[in-house]
């Protein structure tokens, strides 16, 4: 009998390991079933949905899309793996994923801001009249002429003007008697807008002439003329409003939180909507000393030369302010992922993975960010496609990017006291 039992120990233990082989068969089956039913519906809008079966989002409406597990994705437990996202190379390709090496550039603060031309003040003249009189002829009869100084403008009668000849006679034929009384009588003729020439006409000839010729004593455009022939003036009348037109100021409004990146003496570029394409040159001479209470803007002045009389006054253009400030790391705007209170870029760590960095971003050039902190250079980013991938981790983790990615508080946005109440309530 023992014999028989020993004969069948062998038989028991085959048999043993043939079922742990069958159990163990099935429990491998029913993992793979485990691993296909991790397949499921969610919405791109709101990750933390989670269906079996197709259909609507059940907070939107919008329909549904299937997350298939990735047969190359290596689950893991490690917290360090929380903010990566692994993509293989077909998939960074249908994202549009492309990278960049972050590095130092120049930071060219550019400020644009709105703006007007306008007259030079001090090269704009009135032309009037020095003592009553009536205006016999006009030389220069038209708004828009342009006078030389030196260059006749009208001829008047005046009264005034004849006994001013007639008193510089008379004391010039008794200059032996008194020089002063001579030398106050040519004076009034000068004040009247005699030149030194037809001051020595008069001498010589000892006619007094019953109108004038009046000279320009100044050069530029007849911006207005504003007497007619034949009419009578008073001493005063504005007869030309002149401006020399070959500089001009550009008058621009710039919001006081930019006023930092405009400098006297600094370059200025002018782009008007009469010549698209076409860009002017000048330099700011003046930022004014008042801000717009209404509209918290100053204005800044530049002076632009008139080459060509392109240049018009009340012109409206485009002005662009331009500071130099140094070297810094500049990243692709559509790199960095802004959610609240917090901004994201997407390193890449190794082949195709892809780890979440939060970053403290500074002032904006163009179409670029300062980063101040958070990268380094020489890291490699995601340029373009940063938002698929962020969109992939919202999947992962079924959390939004504010909350999954931890980081600084940017410096422009200060919290503040109602911030920190709402805080206490929560």
């Amino acid at each position: 009998m023992k014999i028989v039992r020993y004969l069948f120990i062998p038989f028991i233990a085959f048999a043993l390991v043939l079922s742990g082989c069958t159990k163990s068969a099935e429990n491998g089956k029913q993992k793979n079933t485990e691993v296909k039913q991790k397949d499921y519906w969610t919405c791109t809008m709101h990750p933390q949905v989670h269906m079996d079966r197709s259909g609507a989002c059940p907070i939107c409406g919008m329909d549904l899309i299937k997350k298939v597990a990735d047969e190359n994705e290596q689950p893991t437990n490690d917290k360090d793996m929380v903010n990566m996202v692994t993509l293989s190379g077909k998939r960074q390709v249908l994202a549009n994923v492309s990278t960049v090496i972050v590095k130092k550039e120049n930071l060219q603060e550019q400020v644009t801001a709105y703006s007007y031309l306008d007259f030079v003040e001090n090269n704009r003249k009135t032309i009037s009249a020095r003592f009553n009189g009536r205006i016999e002829k006009l030389f220069v009869d038209k708004t828009g002429d342009y006078i030389k100084k030196g260059q006749p403008l009208f001829e008047i009668y005046s009264p005034d003007l004849v006994q001013a000849q007639n008193e510089y006679l008379i004391a010039l034929n008794n200059s032996s008697n008194s020089t002063s009384l001579l030398n106050a009588t040519k004076k009034k003729l000068e004040i009247f807008g005699l030149t030194s020439e037809q001051i020595q006409t008069l001498e010589k000839t000892r006619e007094i002439n019953i109108t004038l010729t009046y000279f320009s004593h100044t050069s530029g455009t007849v911006i207005e003329k504003k007497v007619q022939e034949g009419v009578y003036v008073n001493e005063g009348t504005a007869i030309y409003d002149v401006a020399e037109l070959s500089t001009l100021w550009n008058i621009a409004e710039v919001y006081e939180n930019n006023l930092s990146n405009v400098k006297v003496g600094s370059p200025v570029k002018l782009h008007l909507r009469a010549y698209p394409g076409e860009e002017f040159n000048g330099r700011v001479t003046f930022i004014y000393p008042v801000i717009n209470s209404q509209t918290r803007t100053v204005k800044v002045r530049s002076e632009f030369s008139n080459y060509g009389g392109k240049l018009k006054p009340q012109m409206y253009g485009e002005t662009v302010f331009s500071n130099a400030g140094g070297q810094g790391l500049l990243v692709p705007a559509d790199a960095v992922i802004i959610a609240g209170k917090r901004a994201v870029v997407w390193a890449k760590t190794g082949d195709g993975m892809f780890e979440a960095r939060s970053v403290e971003i500074g002032n904006r050039f163009g179409d670029k960010y300062q980063i101040i902190s958070g990268i380094k250079e020489g890291d490699e980013i995601a340029a373009t496609g940063g938002f698929l991938i962020d969109s992939e981790s919202q999947l992962k983790t079924g959390m939004p990017t504010g909350h999954q990615h931890g980081g600084t508080t940017q410096p422009q946005k200060k919290k503040s006291s109602s911030d920190g109440m709402e805080g206490m309530k929560m």
